[in-house]
């Protein structure tokens, strides 16, 4: 393998300047709209034109992220946008809405398309799936270890991408809902406020509790693991780092470059080294390499703080010194609790320096720390501003070969060979010399200066050359248009004309069975019978639940030989099924002659299963509009409308829909699902080289907000958690008006509710009781999300 992409953010233009100038294959970025980075600089239509241009001329790929997902008045101005990026050449499109991703393939069939991280896609059986459905590559999850990379990419033959580098989110990507349904500002969306950043509690029944940042991870760095990366066959290295410093994706683009050339050609590189200079540009208390080798429990974590934590200076003694464990220089940050400040004066024994080394007893100024205060160095002044060097344009430079004929009474000709092809330029007439002729170095020199521009040309060869004069200002016009031009013939081969739109009309193929339908989901004993006593014939079961008392495999036949003939029964599963995907297609073939259908958001699961049984798509599913209901619709029974629609949003999406429609209208929101487990990573003890002691079998968790919302943490088999809203959603009182909009299925989620809960929350609906408002929510059914 000669050929790995190491790829780069840019949020700026700056951004991208230094991506390139140090060496990145491919940049990808943002548009004002549609982008999962809303509060980046982002690019209008111009400055993505310069950007994709600028790029070109380099041979650098570009990018766009539309991986949101879209509400169903945007799908057409989004669509029309792609066009746009279509006609200036952008190499691909990385996506997440599918209702997009249907109309794409549709009016561009040639535009290569990537599946988003936000796709969740996270085993093989999903990467084929939706290799076969048109996309070209999969940016797979970040929780994915090698071994699973190193599966779908080789052993599958599918062009991956992966995160190497920068932050990551707790939760799966595109699995989160809890900035959308705290404050309205959706992570599928682009806007999220990262209430992961934030302190919590985390408290057991009978366990204490433990408070600090406990959903916030150490940024992620895999430098010292470039070698694994490049053998597991995944083709693209990405780096994460749209809304950093420019100066951050020089530095890291650049040492990402140099561990793949590393590898590929054997150049030199220090690993160590690296890492140092990368924790100085940016790190949350040290790294983490994710999950690549397995789940580390608490030390991927930043538990005392979710900021730029630098590198450890030293700790201040009784006199108010330290012993620098990093040099220090005038203009350096330094960084002590909550607290910071620019260091503008160093003593070493009572004398002014510039600079203190490793190992000087310094004071450092100016003076607001105590005795016994840590201090960090949080800015490398040094470091960045070397790095401000490689944030301007034109700083890398493409080596060319020239030839030059300068014949008296001939026009001057400029060849130029750029990737074994050759252009002509042509000058002014060369004039017969009067006084003194021109020299070959002379017009050499002119021809050379290429100046703010991405070329230089290193060698010129003189095919014919006779004694003759021409203006300095000439031969500096004909290499301007040449370099000009050749630019434009650069950028022109990306170039693209839209195709003519396909104006027939494709009839989905769905299936119609508009028969109103309630379906009971429950994960618990306790549950399931309150569900039969109350009458409920349609039963979805979680087998694979950590709770006590939680529903298995004996319990579904039980309940099918009790009430096989009044009771039709569904398996729930996860929206996450990795490492036990085989596992959780034996169970459900096992208990396949019991049950009617799955509910789920797994793609994979989905794949294996849906022409095997009656398949109600989860809200997981993420399905904002009419595009991506179709889509969803030719391929399950049923698919569930996303949580984060409000009403008028439902209404457009599902007028004049003929298919099966599914809506949850009661159940605590899940917020967050992440393989990290913050019970098992506190009480449970959880850490690299330690399991878990399975705490969570033996007492119930809440975490705590600033506001003192409790949000119940539950567990599954497989160690993953969930984190559920502290109140139930109940659109009780808006079923008439769901009804009318054409959607036949009603989905009632039960999670962590105990017996008489259940009965109370079926007695409230079937009866038409009345209930205490602020018990529960409407969730995003009244106000929407940005």
């Amino acid at each position: 393998m000669n050929k790995i992409e190491v790829l780069a953010p840019a949020g700026s233009m700056e951004s991208l300047y230094a991506a390139i100038n140090k060496g990145a294959d491919a940049v990808y970025l943002g548009g004002n709209k549609f982008s999962a980075r809303a509060y980046a600089s982002n690019f209008d239509n111009d400055n993505m034109l310069k950007a994709v241009d600028y790029a070109h001329s380099y041979g650098v790929s570009i990018y766009v992220t539309i991986n949101t997902i879209l509400k169903e008045n945007e799908i057409q101005e989004a669509l029309k946008y792609v066009g746009y990026l279509y006609e200036i050449g952008v190499d691909a499109l990385i996506i997440q809405d599918l209702g997009l991703f249907k109309r794409i393939k549709e009016e561009y069939p040639d535009f290569e398309l990537h599946a988003s991280t936000q796709m969740t896609v996270h085993n093989g059986e999903a990467a084929v799936y939706f290799k076969n459905k048109g996309f070209h590559r999969i940016v797979l999850s970040r929780e994915m270890t090698l071994e699973e990379i190193k599966h779908i990419s080789k052993d599958l033959l599918i062009e991956t991408e992966m995160f190497v580098h920068g932050a990551l989110c707790i939760s799966y990507s595109g699995q989160c809902l809890m900035s959308s349904i705290i404050g309205g500002r959706s992570g599928n969306r682009g806007r999220c406020a990262q209430p992961c950043r934030m302190e919590y509690t985390l408290k057991g029944e009978k366990t204490g509790e433990q408070r600090g940042y406990l959903l916030s991870p150490k940024d992620m760095c895999t430098i010292e693991n470039v070698n694994e990366i490049i053998e597991s066959g995944t083709y693209s290295l990405k780096i994460e780092g749209r809304m950093k410093r420019p100066e951050y994706v020089a530095g890291v683009v650049d040492n990402y470059r140099k561990a793949v050339d590393k590898y590929l050609f054997k150049q030199k590189y220090n690993e160590k080294e690296g890492k140092g200079q990368l924790l100085q540009l940016f790190n949350r208390s040290g790294f983490t390499n994710a999950y690549l080798k397995s789940n580390t429990g608490r030390d991927m974590m930043s538990y005392n703080s979710p900021k730029n934590a630098g590198v450890p200076l030293g700790k201040v003694d009784s006199l108010g010194e330290i012993i620098l464990q990093e040099n220090i220089s005038l203009g350096d940050g330094v960084r002590y609790k909550d607290k910071g400040f620019t260091v503008s004066k160093i003593l070493l024994n009572g004398k002014e320096i510039n600079e203190g080394k490793k190992g000087d007893k310094v004071k450092l100024f100016p003076i607001d720390y105590k005795k016994g205060d840590n201090l960090f160095k949080s800015l490398n002044k040094k470091l960045f501003d070397d790095l401000e060097e490689y944030i301007k344009p034109y700083t890398k430079k493409i080596s060319l070969d020239a030839r030059v004929n300068f014949i008296v009474d001939k026009p001057l000709e400029l060849i130029i060979k750029y990737k074994n092809k050759e252009y002509a330029f042509l000058g002014e007439v060369v004039q017969k010399a009067e006084k003194r002729p021109l020299d070959k170095e002379r017009v050499a020199e002119a021809i050379k200066k290429c100046g703010d521009t991405q070329f230089k040309i290193d060698n010129i060869e003189f095919e014919s050359f006779e004694d003759g004069f021409l203006r300095i200002a000439d031969l500096n016009s004909l290499r301007r248009d040449a370099i000009l031009s050749l630019t434009k013939s650069i950028c022109k081969e990306y170039r693209r004309v839209r195709p003519i739109k396909n104006t027939e009309s494709r009839n989905s193929t769905y299936i119609e069975n508009k028969k109103l339908k309630e379906i009971y989901s429950c994960i618990t004993k306790e549950q399931l019978k309150a569900l039969i006593e109350c009458g409920a014939t349609d039963v979805a079961i979680d087998l694979f639940s950590r709770e006590l008392n939680a529903l298995r495999y004996n319990d579904i036949v039980d309940l099918y030989n009790k009430e096989g003939k009044n009771v039709n029964i569904y398996i729930k599963t996860s929206s996450i099924i990795k490492g036990e995907f085989k596992q959780i297609c034996n169970t459900i073939e096992k208990v396949m002659p019991y049950i009617k259908g799955l509910i789920t958001a797994n793609i994979g699961l989905i794949s294996v299963f849906k022409d095997k049984l009656e398949i109600i798509g989860d809200y997981k599913l993420n399905i904002m509009n009419s595009q991506s209901l179709s889509f969803y619709q030719e391929e399950i029974y049923a698919p569930t409308l996303s949580m984060e629609l409000n009403k008028t949003e439902m209404k457009s999406i599902t007028k004049n829909n003929k298919g099966n429609i599914s809506l949850v209208v009661y159940g605590k929101p899940e917020l967050m699902i992440s393989e990290y487990c913050p019970i098992g990573s506190t009480f449970g003890g959880r850490k690299t080289n330690v399991n878990c002691n399975g705490i969570c079998s033996k007492d119930k968790f809440t975490l705590i907000d600033r506001v003192n919302e409790k949000n119940r943490v539950m567990t599954d088999l497989f160690c993953r958690s969930y984190i559920l809203n502290p109140v139930p959603l109940n659109l009780f009182d808006e079923i008439d008006d769901i009804k009318a909009m054409g959607i036949n299925i009603l989905r009632f989620d039960f999670r962590d509710e105990n017996y008489d809960e259940v009965k109370r929350i079926l007695s409230i609906y079937k009866n038409n009781m009345t209930y205490e408002k602020k018990e529960f929510t409407k969730g995003q059914f009244r106000r929407g999300i940005e």
